[in-house]
């Protein structure tokens, strides 16, 4: 099976995951949900390398998202983390998906549909990417659960016709 990974579980994996509210913890607090989080993408992803034929890709946008959260002076945790990420195969971008990530999230948006966070332009850039490769998505963000819905609704409504959608076809 061929799997997408989203930019938080790559962040987790290399420990580096922020908190999402604004809750104020412990530093002690702030380990353990680090290494929780940790252990969680360690898990996913040893359970994605596990299966027979498994590949795992990422965007170039992932690849960026997840290095920058790594302190600059931390050289050697970079060249870690870099190497890694340098061995899956990173799929591009193309203008029809960027096109189709506006369009898709234009409809969710009509449909009252709107994600949490900073990232949204990014999150149906992500989603649309894995949609586009045939890629099943590996993310932590409960959102694209919300994402994967509205996506069949949005097939249902003919927006199919696409040149995207069209390709898929073929």
């Amino acid at each position: 099976m061929k799997y997408f990974f989203d930019t938080n579980v790559i962040i987790d994996l290399l420990g580096q995951n922020k908190k999402l509210d604004d809750k104020r913890e412990s530093k002690e607090e702030e380990q353990q949900r680090k290494k929780e989080a940790k252990l969680k993408a360690q898990e996913r992803l040893e359970k994605v390398l596990l299966e027979e034929n498994s590949e795992i890709f990422i965007n170039r946008l992932v690849f960026v998202e997840a290095l920058r959260t790594i302190h600059f002076t931390h050289s050697k945790k970079f060249r870690e983390a870099k190497n890694t990420l340098d061995s899956f195969t990173k799929v591009n971008i193309k203008q029809e998906i960027y096109n189709e990530a506006i369009e898709f999230s234009r409809f969710c948006h009509s449909k009252g549909v709107k994600l949490k966070g900073k990232c949204e332009a990014i999150d149906f850039l992500h989603f649309m990417t894995a949609k586009y490769y045939e890629l099943t998505i590996i993310s932590n963000d409960k959102d694209l659960e919300k994402l994967e819905e509205q996506y069949i609704k949005f097939l249902e409504k003919n927006l199919c016709n696409s040149p995207f959608h069209l390709k898929k076809r073929q």
